[in-house]
């Protein structure tokens, strides 16, 4: 039946690019086509049996998928035992799947089958109809025919319908997807002291025992990884420009017709302040950001220094550069900002302006005007911009003249001798600074340290915007660092590691005295903060991420001092619930039918997961050659 709608499908319409349709089909079923009589059997599932063949055909298509999807992925990561057992795992699957088809009574006709092919927009013309040619050549570029691959898909389709059975029972209410919002959309705030390493830094000492005995025990984080020397010659226009001869003429011709490029445009260099806010937050978060920012303005203005004001205050990710921005012109930030930012006078601190992000004040440092560039001002970079074009022209035949030498027998000097080049000799570089270093992909990088050492590897490594030649001169082997040269860094790890425990110390005696002394938190009061609202994952703004802290805040019940102290990035705390603050009903009501979607997705798949393990559990699985999975 099926090759009967095959000859009748939709005949051939127009030629098109077959090169642009790249697809892998995976399927958990293995190849139906096959003839696996006699191959050895892998394993056996109830009384259904696993081949060999099937196995390994199914491996192959598996593979060739997640080379296509990630193609960072390894020879030896998809040769893992683990990668195998996901195969298996899946032909596994299938065979259940399918003997639950038959237990139930589901199956599909022929017709249903190609129908559903037809739907496979990937066999489908310019038209967006199914084109018979295309179909074939898609098969055969996977090396299936029609009737392996419908035997397949008619299996894969028949597993779906029972999946789809079983989703079905997992459909959620508005009240669960409302639940679900108010769990993840619920905020809280804290009180907590702060007790920082940094305030314990000066009070603590390291020894030279000490130092030597951190080195000793830690030798394995001060080695210098293994390096090479190579001898290289670069095949770009960018290496090649300094070789071509550029007359002055020809400069100022290319300057005179590209006279509107050569333009400065308007620029500016400024620092800011952050208070962090977004739509979703409640009035009272926006008023207080609002609050904040006009105490931070009202410091800068005041002559506090705006860069240690943005190390303290600002959060965003710039605070730690003192809220530095650097030059930039018209076009780079939010149109808000970057108004206020061209407006506000050089030297000045402007009034906040709020964005997308938050509430920002932002210090102007300096402006410069809109300008033409003269033609000084541009000889060197219009000369280099020719000499590469000029360049570009020869980078093929050069390559090829140095390659024709070098398999004569010839060293890369002698090469860059005969061609009027330079070869570079390179300082020491480990592995994994070679494609920073050269600009090559990290496959590359392996290959140069593949070489051995005074040979030249004969095939050119690609390098941005050309090619490489390359020589090995040596090898450096991984050697320990000098003791010298890194003992500060030990010294300052050693003293942070001494503050932190003294932080954590002091605050495990703040949190003994607040929670036998209700009173003794007075003795606090000045300590005391309260923190930004986080969420449950336990980002909190100015102190850092702590899940466990989110976990505890969240299930309090009161508003006593938590049980223990937590570790932040900033320090250690002590704290205790502050507000729990409800989700926004406003977003609740723009984003529920997105929501629901999701929430019955996620519930669908745990549905289906455990209905799999459940066949799982009662079936029998054995493993007949478990050395092919190793």
């Amino acid at each position: 039946m099926l090759e009967i709608m095959r000859e009748n499908a939709s005949g051939w319409i127009v030629k098109i690019l077959f090169a642009i349709i790249i697809i892998v089909f995976v399927f958990a079923f293995g190849m139906s086509g096959l003839d696996t009589g006699n191959d050895p059997v892998l394993a056996t599932v109830n009384d259904q049996v696993i081949t060999r063949a099937e196995f390994e055909d199914s491996f192959q298509r598996a593979a060739e998928s997640m080379r296509q999807a990630n193609p960072q992925v390894t020879a030896a990561q998809l040769q893992s035992p683990q990668f195998k057992q996901m195969v298996l795992g899946d032909l596994v699957n299938s065979r259940l799947l399918l003997a639950e088809a038959a237990r139930l009574g589901i199956s599909a006709s022929d017709e249903e089958v190609f129908a559903a092919i037809t739907r496979q927009s990937i066999f489908w013309n310019q038209q967006g109809q199914f084109d018979r040619n295309i179909y074939q050549m898609a098969l055969r570029s996977i090396r299936m025919t029609p009737a392996q691959f419908e035997a397949n898909f008619k299996n894969e389709y028949i597993a779906g319908k029972v999946k789809d059975m079983v989703r079905k029972t997992g459909e959620v209410t508005p009240e669960q997807a409302r639940a679900i919002y108010d769990w993840v959309g619920e905020q809280a705030t804290i009180d907590y002291i702060l007790s920082s390493p940094t305030d314990f830094m000066k009070s603590v000492s390291v020894t030279d025992g000490e130092v030597q005995e951190f080195y000793t025990k830690n030798e394995e984080k001060f080695m210098v990884p293994d390096q090479v020397r190579v001898r290289y010659l670069t095949f770009s226009p960018k290496a090649l420009a300094s070789f071509q001869k550029v007359a002055d003429e020809e400069v100022k011709a290319y300057y005179d017709a590209h006279s509107d490029s050569m333009k400065q445009k308007e620029e500016v260099k400024a620092r800011h302040i952050l208070v962090m806010t977004k739509d979703s937050d409640p009035d009272s978060v926006k008023k207080e950001a609002k609050a904040k920012i006009d105490r931070v303005l009202k410091k800068a203005r005041a002559g506090e220094d705006f860069a240690e004001l943005a190390k303290k205050y600002s959060e965003g990710p710039s605070n730690v550069n003192g809220g530095d921005l650097g030059w930039f012109g018209r076009g780079a930030m939010v149109p808000e900002f970057e108004e206020m930012a061209f407006k506000t006078d050089k030297g000045t601190v402007s009034e906040p302006v709020q964005t997308q992000f938050g509430w920002h004040i932002i210090l102007v440092e300096d402006k410069k005007d809109a300008t033409s560039k003269s033609f000084d001002d541009v000889k060197e970079e219009i000369t280099q911009t020719i000499a590469e074009e000029k360049a570009s022209e020869k980078v093929s035949d050069l390559l090829d003249q140095a390659m024709d030498r070098m398999v004569s027998g010839m060293k890369l000097e002698e090469v860059a001798d005969e061609l009027g080049l330079l070869a570079v000799t390179s300082q020491p570089i480990p592995e994994q600074f070679l494609p920073q270093a050269f600009g090559m992909t990290p496959e590359a990088a392996k290959v140069v340290m593949d070489i051995p050492a005074g040979e030249a590897h004969m095939t050119p490594l690609a390098v941005d915007g050309g090619y490489m030649l390359i020589e090995k001169v040596e090898d450096i082997p991984s050697t320990p660092m000098p003791l010298e040269q890194v003992k500060d860094l030990i010294v300052q790890n050693i003293k942070q590691e001494k503050a932190t425990a003294a932080a954590q110390k002091a605050a495990e005696e703040i949190l003994a005295t607040v929670t036998s002394n209700p009173e003794a938190a007075k003795l606090y009061k000045d300590k005391i903060k309260t923190s930004m609202p986080f969420n449950r994952q336990g980002f909190v703004p100015n102190l850092g991420q702590n899940p466990n802290l989110a976990t505890a805040v969240f299930g309090a019940k009161d508003k006593a001092w938590l049980a223990q102290p937590f570790a932040m990035p900033t320090g250690v705390i002590v704290a205790r619930l502050n507000q729990r603050i409800a989700a926004d009903e406003k977003t609740w009501e723009e984003q529920k039918e997105a929501w629901m979607a999701q929430a019955s997705q996620n519930y669908e798949n745990e549905i289906l997961t455990a209905y799999m393990a459940g066949l799982r559990e009662n079936a029998q699985i054995d493993i007949a050659r478990p050395d092919l999975l190793n």
